[in-house]
């Protein structure tokens, strides 16, 4: 079985090492980012809004994002994986953050060993906009073998970049190495 709190501190880790220092003290200005990680407040903004962090950008924009730093062992990341189910457990069902995150953009990053990760900075409502009227043409995965039995759909890299904007960017860990 998937063991959620190893998972959830692992991507902290690589969140905290390569993301931070390279992407939210950079975009954020005057380094203006909140991580949505502890408190009340916070957890309701997970929870209820699909909000990871919230920075403030150049002109005092507030911008919010929802993370996901995925791994896989063969690491030929094709498709990205968007959350229609977070939990089909029966009397427990809840929708996944691709119906209720209020998010501005979905930092999708693949985690690639040696490498970093290859990170795709993508514009949230205009993919619900145009993923929902179509989402049956794509394969389904799940349900997991989770606790909550996430299920969703696997959408092509290209096939979103072909009809969603996204900004691609690499960033390199800040050691020779990051443990998967």
């Amino acid at each position: 079985m998937y063991d959620f709190d190893y998972d959830n501190s692992w991507q902290k880790h690589i969140r905290d090492e390569i993301l931070i220092p390279q992407f939210y003290r950079v975009q954020a200005t005057e380094g203006r980012y909140v991580l949505l990680d502890k408190g009340g407040l916070a957890t309701r903004l997970q929870r209820e809004l699909g909000m990871d962090t919230i920075f403030q950008a150049e002109g005092g924009e507030v911008v919010t994002i929802e993370e996901k730093i995925v791994r896989w062992h063969a690491y030929a990341y094709a498709a990205f994986c968007l959350e229609t189910h977070s939990c089909t457990v029966p009397g427990h069902e809840s929708d996944g953050w691709m119906v209720y995150s209020k998010a501005d953009y979905l930092l999708y990053c693949f985690f690639r060993p040696g490498h970093g990760l290859d990170c795709h900075l993508i514009d949230l409502p205009k993919l619900r906009e145009w993923f929902w009227p179509i989402h049956e043409q794509f394969s389904t995965f799940g349900p997991l073998a989770t606790l909550n039995r996430t299920m969703g759909r696997l959408v092509p890299v290209q096939t979103v970049y072909d009809h969603v904007p996204v900004w691609w960017f690499p960033l390199q860990p800040a050691q020779p190495e990051v443990v998967a």
